[in-house]
């Protein structure tokens, strides 16, 4: 089986696009999700990711950040953030939720799939590509 990877970008042609890197590298992507309210929603009822994809800026009163250390709270689940922000405060921010990774925008799918190959390795799961 691999890695189920949950994106929640609030961009449709963004979040459509990453489905496409990511399914194109073999992982599968359960959900979209444009707001941090509904993906927590769907994590309260469906069996958890390997991975959460999540912008900062989302749609909806909850940012990205806070919706991660929403979700960190419920479950260990590992949080790649990724996001066009790249200031301290930001940074500084995203880095109290520990993050396995901080991609900023643009990226390659290289870069992408180096980031989520790198937390799996992290997380001791064997769900690579094509594992």
């Amino acid at each position: 089986m691999n890695a189920r990877i949950l994106i929640v970008e609030d961009e449709g042609l963004i979040a459509l696009h990453i489905e496409e890197m990511l399914t194109h590298a073999g992982f599968e992507v359960p959900e979209l999700f444009p707001s941090g309210e509904d993906a927590i929603a769907y994590l309260a009822a469906a069996p958890p990711p390997d991975i959460i994809l999540m912008d900062i800026g989302l749609a909806g009163p909850m940012n990205g950040i806070q919706a991660a250390r929403h979700i960190r709270e419920k479950a260990d689940i590992p949080i790649i953030f990724l996001t066009a922000y790249t200031d301290r405060h930001h940074l500084c921010e995203a880095a109290e939720v520990s993050p396995y990774g901080y991609l900023t925008k643009p990226f390659t799918a290289k870069d992408l799939v180096a980031a989520l190959e790198a937390a799996l390795l992290r997380t001791g799961s064997p769900q690579g590509r094509g594992k």
